[in-house]
This record gives structure tokens, sequence and C-alpha cells, in this order.
């Protein structure tokens, strides 16, 4: 096992079509409706893992590519200083500008974050007895206890889960009725239960460390979408009709309420960033049971989970070489230098700057470009004309 440009390129090529394909499956309500989410995500999860491991083995098999991959590493070996003791290649800008958008993002990320909990810390905590009954029920329907922190500030528009090690419930100044705050708390301690702030931080991790790379941000995207959803889509699973279009009712005016103000990007708020998530949001929820999970559609799902990363694990994309031991004993043939004459066994006798070199029964693909001659005089009276 070791670090391995080949085996980085190879992995980002899977794992970026994967992205799209994705992207493609989750623009549909209905498809979503018929798949197990858990399942998705754990497949997910376990597909972009290997981005943290760009590792090539000695298992995996190699898959010689002609076209781009030799140019690519040509470039990237490309010397932009040399030294009799050392040089500075391409490739050694590529990681040098790859870290230090790194270390810029990391460090973004933690200040953000630490300035958001210094915000928050300085909160008092809600003494409520009306949110502490909901919360005390939402606990009891759920069978599971729960230690969380409750606060309400101006500094947020949207009620968001943040805390990785103590729970903490964020609302916002506004006004919420009985049922509302039931939704919003049920909301956000069900991401709570699911461990959904872990796997975000997991996902974020992974975006920090491709900086670069556009797919990863859509990954970021859809995976926030899919949280929200098998999160919609346990918290209204025994809710009435008239309950769901109360469940949404909630969600829009939160929507509504939504402006710029500190949001953490390791925290989960109630609401969605965008019309289309909310849209499809509003059709699975009021949908409800009317589309049962596809035993097929699930399986077809874990299966190319699977494949994917059995395929980013067992094969890498090379660049293809000649090794350098049958390089030397290779000869290109050229009508530069060489040409074949017809011999008596219906063969040819190939002729390399005028001698015989070997006879052929057959012309091959590498060589089908040399004149040929029908004797050794012909030849040669043809080639001094050249």
């Amino acid at each position: 096992m070791f670090l391995s440009p080949a085996a980085l390129i190879t992995i980002l090529l899977i794992i970026n079509l994967s992205v799209i394909l994705l992207w493609l499956f989750l623009k549909s309500h209905r498809r979503i409706m018929q798949i197990n989410l858990s399942t998705m995500l754990l497949g997910i999860l376990l597909v972009v893992l290997r981005l943290l491991v760009p590792m090539e083995f000695s298992f995996q098999q190699t898959i010689s590519e002609k076209n781009i991959f030799p140019s690519l590493f040509l470039l990237l070996y490309t010397p932009v200083l040399e030294s009799a003791a050392t040089g500075i290649y391409v490739y050694h800008v590529i990681l040098l500008i790859w870290g230090s958008g790194i270390l810029f993002f990391s460090i973004k990320s933690l200040l953000c974050y630490i300035r958001f909990l210094y915000l928050i810390n300085r909160e008092a905590d809600l003494c409520d007895e009306k949110v502490k009954k909901t919360l005390k029920k939402i606990e009891d329907s759920n069978k599971k206890s729960s230690n969380f922190k409750i606060i309400m500030t101006s500094k947020v528009s949207v009620p968001m889960y943040f805390g990785l090690l103590r729970p903490l419930i964020i609302l916002p100044k506004i006004e919420l009725s009985d049922q509302e705050l039931y939704y919003i708390l049920g909301h956000e301690a069900t991401h709570y239960y699911n461990n959904d702030l872990w796997i975000k931080l997991f996902v974020e991790c992974i975006s920090i460390i491709y900086w670069w790379n556009p797919f990863v941000y859509i990954l970021k995207h859809e995976v926030d979408k899919i949280l929200e959803i098998r999160v919609d889509m346990a918290v209204t699973k025994t809710f009435s009709e008239s309950e769901k279009v109360n469940y949404l009712e909630c969600l829009i005016r939160i929507a509504k309420e939504t402006s710029s103000s500190e949001i953490s990007d390791f925290a989960l708020s109630f609401d969605s960033r965008t019309v289309s998530v909310l849209s499809q949001r509003f059709h699975i929820v009021l949908a409800g049971e009317e589309f049962k999970k596809s035993k097929v559609k699930n399986i077809i799902l874990l299966v190319s989970m699977i494949f994917i990363l059995v395929l980013s694990s067992f094969v890498v994309f090379e660049p293809y070489s000649i090794n350098p031991i049958d390089q030397k004993k290779t000869i290109e043939l050229t009508p530069e230098d060489a040409f074949l004459i017809i011999n008596a066994d219906n063969g040819y006798d190939v002729y390399i700057n005028n001698e015989y070199f070997a006879s052929v029964t057959a012309i091959r693909d590498s060589y089908s470009n040399l004149l040929i001659y029908n004797n050794l005089e012909e030849a040669l009276l043809n080639e001094k004309e050249k």
C-alpha cells in the first residue's frame, strides 16, 4: 500500500461520476421515497471514505490509458526548477497549493465554529415550562432520553441543532405556537437521535480536504438534503393529514423568517436553503405511505454502492508506457527508414535502413503504413529517390 497519484486520480474519477449519478437520482422525490435513505447514507459514507485513503494496493489491477493519462503525467512531472541536488516539478506546486488551501479552509471553519460557539454560549438557558414539557413529550414518544440545552436568541433566524458532545437546540426569537414548538423540537431531536451532526462533520471535513473539487460541494448539498428528508419522514410517520399540513405550514413560516444570520456549517437547521429541496420535502411528507419501498431498487442501490467501492479499491488507471527493458529491445518501424518486400513464401521481408531485419507472415497495424515493394531492386531505387 502506497500513496499514488494514479490511485487518487482514479478514485476522483469514479467518485465524481458517482456524485453526478446521485444528484440525478435524487432529483425525483418519487425515487427518494422508494429507497431506504439510511442504506443510501451508509453507502455514500463508505464510498466517500475512500477519498481519505488515496492509496494504491498491491492487489489492484492496472488499466493502461493511452490518450489522456500519458500527457497528464508528463505535465505533472514537468520540472519547474532543477538543480544538481534536487528538482521541483509541477506536481510539487500543485501539492503546495492544495495543502495551503486545506490549511486556509480548516482555520476559517475553526474560527467560524469558535465565533458561533462564543456567541451562543453567551446566551442563557431557556427556562420555560412549556418547552420542557414539549421536550419531555418528544423524549417519551421516542423512548429516548437526552440532555438538551435550549436557548432562544436573535443571533439566528431559524431553529437549529448544534453541539457534537452536548446537544443544543437554538430557537430564534419568534412567537411559536405549542404545535409549532413540538414540530421544531421533534425535528431537531430526531437529528440528534440519528447522529446526523457527526455525518455532517464528516462530509464537511471531506469538503475542506478536497476544497478545489466542485463535485464535493454537490455531494455535501445532497447529503444535507437526505438528512432533512429522512428526519421529515421519521417525524411525520404517524401524523394525520391535517398534522402533516400543519408541519409543512411551520416549514413555510420558518423559511419566510429566514434571513442572513449566524449559521454554522456544523449545525443542522429546520428549514431548507433552496426552494427545490423545500418542494421535495413537501411532496414526500404529503405522500406519506403512498409510495412503498421498492425491494428491487434498494437491492440495485446496495449493489451499486458496493460496486463503486470495489471498483475504486481494485482498479487503478495508469498512463500507458513501455517497460524500459522492453523499450531497449523495441524498434519502431516508420516509412522514413523501413519498407516491406514480398517474399517467395507469400510473406514479407522487413528492411530497416536498406538492410534485411526480419520476415513476417502478415502486416500488423503498427507498421501497416510502410511501403510494399515486389523486389529489392525496386525498393532500393525508390528509397534512394526519397
